[in-house]
């Protein structure tokens, strides 16, 4: 097996390993999200716990007790009041009994037939009536026949119409008027159904033996009208003698309403927010905030089945989300497993920490928890280690959308940490070196405190806590910062990656490679400084790793350290390629890339570095010599084939590289114009970047025709600005110059 396919075999198998390492990290990520929060809910505040072994009912505060997080709580007393009212609400309960009023009827119909002469198989009425103590069979018995009839008739009449309007019990009335009822509920006295609706009637309009003279003052005066013998005590005292009160209170009813009528009274909650003042310091405790503070320790949050579920599911819709547009925006980069395990990485670890912190608040009764979550050192190392602030946004999104399902949190919570994230990535995204973050980590905190005390103020909570507010977010980013500076440049140096600190130590500081290339071939070096300057400018003007280009740009010749001669921007007057012929002079042209590739193997160089010097020429053909290696070749009559006299490597597959390409072919081919000038630069660069794409040598570089223009714009203004011409004095003018002393 050859060495290419062993070296295609090994990447490809660190792709498996990187990918599944991807995998058990995102498992992770999601179980760790799903359980944390039901970790937490089951730790009650150990500061509560302090606070109430410390303090007692009558002794002085020493502090300032705040809630450390919104709850609920059932204000007993009140509950027991709307219960109450409620149970009052509901009348007596009043119905007819059928038994009764049948019982009454029958007793007035068999003392009717028994003064029926008619009727002699009626028996003696008192084997019917109760005893009659009024006398009024006796009284019955000296009436005439006329008077008999009359009164009979007047008693038939009076008993329907007592009995249809219904007869209460005194002592019944008098118990719920004692209770303070006024009024009671009662079926349909007409028709002696049920009613559909509980109407209310008052108990001064009802009838009792008590008060049917009243009742019936109207009856009795017709009767007496109508016949002036008429005895309207003897129709009362009869009344009285044969009715059953036929309305009775249905005490079992009247419960069942009241039971009905307090099940549909709500508890009286009594809602706490996060931040409000349970007790404040030099004040004595009382009972009632004793009991307030054991509430907040007992308060907790249950989870049903189906909220569990929808966690699960918004935990799932937010990790796929973030990381699918986390492969959008590197999908093209040769490091997108790493850089993918490097932000799941981190953002483990900070969901560790956001159980540790969370835990911690809830422990000793921190109110504003929403500072204290570390949300911001993923988003910040993140960016760092890939150059694209959006990265950092992905991940910041992950976390503020597992910050705001822990317990207590709020989606004030989410856009507290997104903004705060926001801010701290957009000031630290100008770091070019590494003393700077200190004046990004001011700005980043007082930006940052503005949001936070907006947001919490929108919240309703006061100034109480601003200072541990403020003193917890600047701590926060401190150490957030802290920790990006000390692993940003470890995972630079174990993974080598191009952060844009890495960037620019390759760009600016001494490189070993680049002082023996500035010795031996100097030509090289300017020209490769020059390169770099281009690139950096067209990288810019597209938005492109500008110092990737640059250092792209810097590094890209470093292989003709060894053979500087044979290329004629080292050489004098005499040029080596005159004495051997085409064909090896292009195998020494073509090798400055593969040895430029060692020598930066070997200087440690990123590979994304290594892919630009090995991209730089692509697989473009070497006119010069090809051209003459034809006129040879015409001569003796022999075919020469293109590939030989055409580099080996690969077309750009970067915009980077592929912009240091169009650098390094624009500046060899300025040189070679003479009286230049801005039309001419322009024809110029508008060949060479023809010339390339023609060639097929810019068709996987991700460039568009847009970019080209830009790029193209880009170099004309560079090349403007490095040949820029000077005024010439007049001799007389230099001559004074060169006498006169040069102070300063």
């Amino acid at each position: 097996m050859s060495r290419k396919q062993l070296s295609k075999e090994k990447k490809a198998l660190n792709i498996r390993n990187q990918r599944t390492l991807a995998i058990i990290l995102v498992v992770l990520i999601v179980s760790a999200a799903m359980i944390i929060p039901l970790v937490l809910i089951s730790s009650p505040g150990k500061g509560v716990r302090s606070f109430s072994s410390r303090y007692e009912v009558g002794s002085l505060a020493n502090e300032d007790v705040f809630a450390f997080s919104s709850f609920e709580y059932e204000d007993i007393e009140q509950t027991e009041r709307l219960l109450a009212k409620a149970e009052e609400k509901v009348l007596p309960y009043f119905s007819f009994s059928l038994h009764a009023t049948s019982v009454s009827v029958s007793r007035v119909q068999d003392f009717i037939d028994y003064w029926d002469p008619a009727k002699t198989d009626v028996q003696k009425f008192e084997r019917v009536g109760s005893p009659d103590s009024a006398n009024v069979m006796a009284r019955f018995a000296e009436m005439s026949e006329q008077d008999l009839k009359f009164m009979l008739s007047a008693l038939e009449e009076t008993s329907e119409l007592i009995l249809q309007k219904g007869l209460f019990s005194q002592s019944d009335v008098q118990k719920n008027r004692q209770n303070g009822y006024e009024f009671f509920y009662m079926d349909n006295t007409l028709t002696m159904e049920k009613a559909r609706s509980l109407v209310e009637q008052p108990f001064n309009s009802i009838v009792t033996k008590e008060n049917l003279e009243h009742y019936l003052s109207y009856w009795l005066k017709a009767y007496t009208d109508a016949n002036p013998l008429f005895q309207p005590q003897l129709l009362l005292d009869t009344l009285s003698l044969l009715l059953e009160d036929n309305v009775r209170f249905n005490e079992a009813k009247t419960l069942q309403l009241r039971t009905v009528a307090k099940q549909q009274v709500k508890p009286e909650l009594v809602t706490i927010q996060r931040g409000q003042k349970l007790i404040a310091k030099d004040s004595v405790i009382t009972e009632e905030q004793m009991a307030l503070v054991s509430k907040m320790k007992s308060s907790s949050i249950n989870y049903t089945v189906l909220e569990l579920i929808g966690r699960f599911i918004f935990i799932v819709l937010a990790t796929g989300s973030a990381l699918y547009v986390f492969t959008e925006f590197l999908k093209h980069e040769k490091r997108h497993y790493l850089y993918l395990n490097l932000m799941l990485s981190s953002i483990l670890l900070s969901l560790l920490m956001l159980y540790l912190i969370s835990h911690w608040t809830m422990q000793n009764s921190i109110q504003f928890k929403d500072s204290f979550l570390p949300v911001l050192f993923a988003p910040i190392f993140i960016s760092q280690i890939t150059n694209k602030k959006r990265v950092g946004i992905i991940s910041g999104f992950m976390l503020s959308c597992y910050a705001m399902i822990l317990p207590h949190s709020t989606a004030l919570t989410f856009f507290f940490s997104m903004t705060t994230i926001g801010f701290c990535l957009y000031f630290f995204q100008f770091t070019i070196k590494r003393l700077e973050d200190i004046y990004n980590w001011f700005y980043a905190c007082l930006f940052s405190s503005f949001i936070a005390i907006s947001l919490n103020l929108l919240a309703g909570l006061s100034f109480n806590g601003i200072i541990s507010l403020l003193g917890a977010l600047v701590v926060n980013i401190s150490v957030s910062l802290v920790l990006v500076a000390a692993i940003v440049p470890l995972c630079e140096r174990v993974f080598n990656i191009p952060t844009s600190f890495r960037l620019s130590e390759l760009a600016f500081a001494d490189s070993p490679v680049l002082d023996r290339l500035s010795v031996v071939a100097q030509g090289t070096y300017n020209h490769s400084r020059y390169v770099a300057d281009l690139a950096y400018n067209a990288a810019k003007a597209i938005g492109a790793n500008a110092m990737l280009a640059r250092v792209g740009g810097i590094y890209h010749d470093i292989g003709k350290v060894d053979h500087p001669e044979y290329f004629i921007e080292n050489q004098g007057q005499e040029n080596k390629h005159d004495d051997i012929k085409p064909s090896l002079s292009v195998a020494i042209i073509k090798s400055h890339v593969k040895l430029g590739v060692e020598k930066g193997r070997e200087a440690g160089l990123p590979q994304e570095v290594l892919d630009i010097i090995a991209q730089h020429h692509g697989n473009d053909v070497i006119q010069f010599f090809y051209h003459e290696a034809k006129e040879q070749a015409q001569v003796s009559g022999i075919d020469v084939n293109e590939d030989d006299y055409s580099y080996n490597g690969v077309t750009p597959t970067t915009p980077e590289a592929a912009i240091v390409m169009l650098s390094d072919c624009v500046e060899a081919a300025s040189r070679t114009l003479k009286k230049a000038s801005p039309s001419k630069y322009e024809k110029l660069i508008h060949s060479v970047i023809m010339g390339k794409i023609a060639r097929d040598q810019l068709k996987d570089s991700l460039l568009s025709l847009t970019d080209l223009e830009l790029i193209g714009s880009s170099f004309l203004q560079s090349l403007i600005g490095r040949d820029h011409h000077r005024i010439a004095y007049p001799e007389e003018l230099g001559d004074t110059l060169q006498k006169t002393p040069v102070k300063g």
